[in-house]
C-alpha cells in the first residue's frame, strides 16, 4: 500500500505541479478567462497549486511534519473543484471527468496517508 501511496503522490504532484507552472503563466491562459477571475488570482491559484503539490511528496522526504500530507492532498481536492467551478459555463461532462479523477486520486492519497499507510 505504502508503494502505491507514493507512485501516486509523485505522479499527482508532478500533474498539480505542471498544472499550476502553466496557470502561473497568465499570457498562455485564453481570454474569457480573466473576466471571470483577475491576472493576480489567477497568479494565487497557480502557486497555490504548485504548493500543495509540493506538500504531497516534500513533508515525508524530509521528514518534516509528514502529517501534512494528507492536508496538501484535501487542498489539491478543494482547488481542483474550485477552479473547475469558477471556469464553467455549463455543466459538460468530458471536462468534469479531468477534474474528477485527479480529485479522486487525491482523495484517495489523503485517505491512504491518514487512515491506512501513515507516515
Amino acid at each position: 500500500m505504502n508503494i502505491l501511496l507514493w507512485v501516486l503522490q509523485v505522479l499527482l504532484a508532478l500533474y498539480y505541479a505542471m498544472g499550476g507552472a502553466y496557470q502561473m503563466n497568465v499570457g498562455k491562459l485564453p481570454p474569457s478567462w480573466f473576466k471571470i477571475v483577475p491576472k493576480p488570482a489567477w497568479i494565487f491559484i497557480g502557486l497555490l497549486q504548485v504548493l500543495l503539490a509540493l506538500g504531497l511528496v516534500l513533508p515525508p522526504l524530509v521528514k518534516v511534519m509528514p502529517q501534512s500530507t494528507p492536508m496538501a492532498g484535501v487542498g489539491l481536492i478543494v482547488e481542483t473543484i474550485m477552479v473547475y467551478f469558477l471556469t464553467i459555463n455549463k455543466f459538460i461532462f468530458k471536462a468534469f471527468v479531468w477534474v474528477l479523477i485527479p480529485a479522486v486520486l487525491a482523495a484517495f492519497v489523503a485517505y491512504g496517508r491518514f487512515v491506512l499507510s501513515p507516515f
